[in-house]
């Protein structure tokens, strides 16, 4: 899965999921969790650029967020993780505590996307992601971008990129009335 994630790396900046080095991205084989290291551009992701760890286990070198993808681990199967930070995602959980998309594909694929609130780094703040992403594969965090998981990283991706695509026509909609 390192392959995996080396790519889905490129292809979160590419899509303009991810700027500079924001965002971050796990993967589970057992009970070890490999997470980018932190401060790392994912788009300039290699071998290097990842820790491996058990769950629980801590590592100054992991992500910042690995309090979050750990709690995913523990309440879910999935085994792929990411964290991005698309601008209308952004944008719009400041607005709103449901995305509710307008397009069909939106409504269709992802359905309506909670968004969660709390402090940074907290033990609240993971379990109420990791509660969210177990009954959806998906939530926004207001103010610091969405979460998404799937059996792998290609799942998780399309995720992310539907509830991007959908923000952007719900917030293109309102502002251009």
């Amino acid at each position: 899965m390192l392959r995996e994630a080396i790519e889905v790396g490129k292809k979160l900046a590419a899509y303009r999921l991810v700027d500079g080095a924001s965002g971050n991205l796990s993967f589970r084989e057992g009970n070890k969790i490999t997470i980018t290291k932190t401060g790392v551009m994912l788009d300039e992701l290699d071998e290097s650029s990842f820790v491996v760890l058990r769950i629980g286990e801590k590592n100054d070198e992991a992500s910042s967020d690995l309090i979050v993808h750990e709690e995913i681990y523990r309440r879910t199967n999935f085994r792929a993780v990411l964290h991005c930070h698309g601008i209308f995602n952004v944008v719009l959980s400041f607005r709103t505590d449901k995305i509710v998309p307008l397009d069909l594909e939106g409504r269709m694929l992802i359905g309506d996307v909670r968004v969660v609130e709390g402090r940074f780094g907290s033990r609240e703040l993971a379990e109420r992601i990791a509660g969210n992403i177990a009954t959806r594969g998906i939530v926004t965090v207001r103010g610091h971008g969405m979460y998404a998981a799937g059996e792998s990283f290609k799942e998780a991706f399309k995720l992310a990129s539907y509830v991007e695509h959908s923000c952007e026509i719900l917030y293109l909609n309102e502002n251009l009335k």
